[in-house]
């Protein structure tokens, strides 16, 4: 009998259970469908609306420096250069002045790389040079395709630009705008043309977002199919018409619109914005699955939901008869078997069923791995903190040793590039109590963490007094530059944030980037640096290791130059030469009347260069300088023969500690042989470490070792520094024209020289030129 009432109750249990399963799963079912189409819809409005957005951005960019050419082509100078015939000091004049008004033009632009202007009437750049065949062919090229162009302007498509002559040739990716001189003419009136060239990878950041690698990809091609703006560079200035679903978008003849296609071989949904402007075409490419995604997130949710709910009602169900609990009581009498939990109290609780036994047992377990939990949480700001005091203060300098603290605290970081950020939080002084500045700083260690994980890696820590040390990691796919614009966009997002949740300002410090984790604490030092910079500065503000160094004061500026020679002697450890320099400097002292104080400050900008210059060879920064601070040790002197003399001594000492510190390499007679070598010969333009190799014959790998080892640098940039000393001195002490000092330092390219003088000084030749001249003619006075 109780055998037929069990299995009765068996199938009304089974009935009740299949009822409850088509009630709950045709609800969700229902509910699905609903949200599935208003989702997709609103899906495909806001990607659209994302595409318009960029594309606004776009056309605003490329209006601006339509309305820059076009000033720039009504300006009096280039007027002149088109219309007039000049005499040789007249074009001489009037190209320097178009030279500082296209300068000005393009520092004033992020976007502008370079500008060209060319005049068919007299076959010239505004340079004066007169182009080869091969260079109408690669860089010039649009010169002789707009001679004969319909129309007043164009928007050509990517192109590379060759930025050196050499064996190994730097290009940059460019989109160059085409603008006819006079504006408005008929074809046979053309005189002249200005291309502007554009840099691809600032134009690309407008149109590319942080979702961007989620969500599919967006770039731009023309009205022939020709790719202009890609994230892959590779595939810049590529016709991808032959592409079903471009040649869609071409042939649509619609200004808008959306399908979905097969985009190299993956269900994709395709969207399009064409610019009426430009022409051009943004196209923004999703797959499938990461369109879907949200309707697949919500489909699992429902799904799970329903899962919860059948079972929630298939357990009431089962409870109208106590032996479907026969095996749940079996298994609670076999775990209360295993499980002993002491009373936290001391007390014995006495429990009415085995049940509660469990749940009491399971409930402690519970608490006590919350407890741990939280235990461990609290543990975490301390186990960060420690972890990034190692890595700054250089006691870490392996990755694997790191590893464990990284994984507790769950930071990664890449094994490529770093830089130290320091923040400091302004007017601390107004912060009620220290218990807020220490919640600010965490919130802020934070947000940095979070900003930083957006693109790369990094960690974020407090260092007390409301500093937080900021660590931002890079792979090697980018260079240093670009590593350091990022670091800038995470300062500037974290100053944001703190501006409008904090209503109160920061200052951020940054150091240069550096390859190697034990090379950390020099970043850190630097990014301390920078934040003293901010009693000059002004709170508020992000400083880099560029905006540190200040230009020397009118009054001593070639006398700081003057260090440069007295360094490099210390560098080639040539005492004589050395303590001639610096009898020469003196007397230039004594001879312009130079006030003590400027003459302290001078010394002592020339000892720090001198122990940097050391330290970077390895020499002990404790066996420099005395213990007594320097400025009170120069302050000692009466004379200027005494401080001249104890200027002669310490570089001495310089030399003295850099030749020990040498004196344990391999020293290799070539070296000295190739270095003289250059000092005669840098003025050739074949001069490479093939050529010295062959010279000197030796292999080129073995060369560019010891010329590493014996100089702390690379051949390339030895070099470099080395003609751009030449051409210092020839702008200074000559009129010679800018071309001629670039042949005569081994610049077949004017371009090129101009461009990497720019580099190492921050100056155009012209630039240095007349500063040099002013800075001559008040030193006379």
């Amino acid at each position: 009998m109780e055998r037929v009432q069990n299995k009765r109750l068996f199938n009304a249990i089974a009935i009740l259970s299949m009822v409850l399963f088509l009630l709950v799963f045709s609800s969700i079912f229902l509910t699905y469908m609903i949200f599935n189409g208003q989702l997709g819809k609103q899906l495909t409005a806001t990607n659209m609306e994302l595409l318009k957005q960029q594309e606004h951005k776009l056309e605003l960019a490329l209006q601006n420096i339509d309305k820059l050419t076009i000033q720039l082509l009504n300006s009096d100078e280039i007027v002149r250069f088109f219309e007039y015939e000049l005499n040789e000091q007249e074009s001489r004049n009037n190209m320097f002045r178009i030279s500082n008004f296209i300068t000005n033009v393009i520092n004033s632009n992020d976007y502008i790389f370079s500008i060209d202007l060319y005049s068919y009437t007299k076959q010239r750049l505004v340079s004066g040079n007169t182009l080869t065949e091969q260079d109408l062919l690669q860089d010039f090229q649009w010169i002789t395709q707009f001679r004969q162009f319909d129309g007043y302007s164009n928007w050509m498509p990517t192109r590379k630009i060759q930025l050196n002559r050499s064996n190994y040739p730097i290009y940059r990716n460019v989109t160059t705008l085409v603008r006819t001189y006079p504006l408005i003419h008929s074809p046979a009136g053309r005189k002249g043309a200005v291309a502007v060239n554009i840099k691809e990878d600032v134009l690309h950041g407008l149109i590319r977002n942080s979702t961007e690698e989620e969500a599919g990809q967006t770039f731009v091609i023309d009205k022939e199919g020709v790719v202009v703006l890609h994230g892959d560079k590779s595939k810049l200035g590529k016709d991808i018409s032959e592409f079903p679903y471009i040649s869609r978008i071409i042939g649509d003849g619609e200004a808008d619109g959306q399908f979905s296609a097969d985009v190299e071989q993956v269900a994709s949904s395709v969207f399009y914005v064409q610019a009426d402007y430009s022409g051009w075409t943004i196209v923004r490419v999703v797959p499938e699955v990461q369109f879907t995604r949200p309707l697949a997130a919500i489909r699992n949710g429902l799904l799970v939901l329903a899962v919860v709910l059948f079972v929630v009602a298939t357990a009431s169900a089962a409870a109208v008869g106590r032996w479907t609990f026969k095996p749940v009581n079996r298994f609670i009498m076999a775990m209360t078997k295993h499980l002993t939990v002491p009373q936290k109290n001391g007390s014995v609780r006495k429990y009415t069923d085995e049940f509660q036994y469990f749940e009491s047992t399971v409930q402690d377990i519970l608490q006590d791995r919350e407890q741990l939990h939280r235990q461990v949480n609290e543990s975490k700001p301390f186990i960060k903190w420690q972890l990034l005091t190692d890595l700054l203060s250089g006691n870490r300098k392996s990755m694997p040793a790191l590893q464990s603290f990284m994984n507790r605290v769950g930071v990664r970081l890449h094994t490529g590039r770093y830089i130290v950020m320091s923040v400091e939080f302004d007017n601390r002084n107004d912060i009620p109590t220290p218990r807020d500045l220490q919640l600010y700083s965490y919130a802020l260690c934070n947000v940095a963490e979070e900003l930083m994980n957006a693109e790369s890696l990094g960690i974020a820590a407090e260092t007390g007094n409301g500093k937080c040390a900021v660590i931002m990691s890079f792979d090697r796919t980018d260079d240093a530059d670009r590593h350091m614009m990022r670091a800038v966009a995470v300062a500037d997002l974290m100053k944001g944030f703190v501006q409008e949740y904090f209503n109160r300002t920061i200052t951020v410090g940054i150091g240069d980037s550096v390859d190697e984790l034990k090379d950390l604490q020099l970043s850190y030092k630097q990014s301390l640096e920078a934040l003293r910079y901010k009693l000059v500065m002004g709170g508020n503000s992000i400083i880099t290791p560029e905006e540190m160094a200040s230009e020397p004061s009118p009054k001593f500026y070639r006398l700081y130059a003057m260090t440069d020679g007295i360094l490099a002697s210390v560098k080639l450890q040539d005492a004589e030469k050395m303590r001639q320099q610096v009898r020469k400097w003196f007397e230039s002292f004594a001879e312009h009347n130079v006030p003590p104080e400027m003459i302290v400050q001078l010394v002592v900008q020339c000892l720090m260069k001198a122990a940097t210059a050391a330290a970077e060879i390895g020499v002990e920064s404790e066996r420099m300088f005395p213990e007594q601070p320097m400025y009170e040790r120069l302050s000692q002197y009466e004379q200027l023969e005494q401080l001249e003399q104890f200027t002669a001594l310490a570089m001495e000492n310089f030399i003295g500690l850099i030749q020990q510190k040498r004196s344990g390499r391999e020293r290799n007679e070539v070296i000295d042989k190739v270095l003289l070598y250059l000092q005669e010969h840098y003025m050739r333009n074949d001069l490479s470490l093939n050529l010295l190799a062959s010279e000197f014959r030796i292999s080129v790998s073995h060369l560019s070792k010891l010329f590493k080892e014996q100089k702390e640098c690379n051949f390339i940039d030895y070099l470099m520094e080395l003609r751009m000393n030449k051409a210092k001195e020839l702008l200074s002490e000559t009129e010679e024209k800018i071309r001629d000092i670039a042949e005569r330092v081994g610049y077949t390219n004017v371009n090129s020289f101009v461009r990497i003088f720019k580099k190492i000084t921050g100056l155009t030749p012209t630039e240095y030129r007349e500063r040099a001249y002013e800075e001559s003619a008040k030193i006379d006075l």
